[in-house]
């Protein structure tokens, strides 16, 4: 009989053991999820901020744009925006690989699905960059420049941009 007192004592305190350990790794299991869940929340937010990549074909473009990254940098600090300047042709090549996310050309880009863009009129003024050197147009015009970008993307910063750089230009 004490034989069996103590298997039994035995196998509760086994199985007390068993429900704590249980208990310890769920807690541990919720405790791990939950972190996961606050890096991706972190990495999505990034994601959002993220990088904005434009690429223009001429200084008139780029200093519009530049205006327009201005202003969304005010409202949204932690956007890291890019510009660079090309030809039409590799622009359009950047887009499409993926290296730039939004590129302002002279002409409407060939018929793409992929590819959705609008026109808008930017003005041609003169402007002095960082080093004091005054650029001057040789006709001070409204220019019609046409903006592109891939229609999959649906990052909010690509079309506030568009949408404030269109507003602007009209």
């Amino acid at each position: 009989m004490k034989a069996f007192v103590e298997g039994i004592v035995l196998l509760g305190g086994f199985l007390a053991v068993a429900a704590f350990c249980y208990y310890a790794v769920s807690k541990l299991g919720d405790f791990l999820d939950q972190n996961q869940a606050d890096r991706d929340a972190a990495y999505d937010q990034w994601e959002e901020q993220g990088d904005l990549n434009i690429a223009a074909a001429n200084p008139w473009a780029m200093q519009a744009g530049s205006q327009v990254l201005k202003d969304m940098k005010r409202e949204h600090p932690n956007l890291h925006c890019t510009l660079s300047m090309g030809e039409e042709p590799e622009l359009l090549h950047a887009l499409g690989a993926g290296d730039v996310d939004i590129v302002i050309l002279y002409s409407k880009a060939e018929r793409n699905k992929a590819v959705r863009q609008r026109e808008v009129m930017l003005p041609a003024q003169p402007f002095i960059n960082e080093d004091s050197v005054k650029i001057t147009p040789i006709h001070p015009a409204m220019q019609s420049q046409f903006v592109a970008w891939n229609n999959q993307d649906r990052r909010p910063f690509i079309l506030e941009f568009v949408q404030k750089l269109c507003g602007q230009g009209a």
